[in-house]
């Protein structure tokens, strides 16, 4: 069973995302950059867009409107890939 959530707009919808406070998570800051994208909709239609400010994506099948939540779960690994891991800076305390 598949859990989604709607709210009435964009205000409503920012306000009832997942923060993942406390949980190993990442942000996307929107920057209105392109975007490749697989979309998923709850009435199973699945697209794929690449596009600039995909803040909200409209499904072409059914209509519904989401607001794309910028935050993407992290999972934590075992072993280290040998390809493709970024470092970001450490901040200076």
């Amino acid at each position: 069973m598949s859990e989604h959530k709607k709210a009435i707009n964009a205000d409503e919808a920012w306000k009832i995302q997942e923060q993942y406070e406390g949980k190993p998570h990442g942000w996307v800051q929107w920057k209105g950059t392109d975007v490749c994208m697989d979309i998923h909709c709850k009435c199973g239609h699945h697209s794929h867009i690449d596009a600039d400010f995909a803040y909200h994506v409209k499904c072409p099948k059914c209509g519904t409107v989401y607001m794309c939540n910028g935050h993407i779960e992290f999972i934590e690994l075992e072993q280290q890939p040998e390809n493709c891991v970024i470092v970001p800076e450490l901040d200076e305390e």
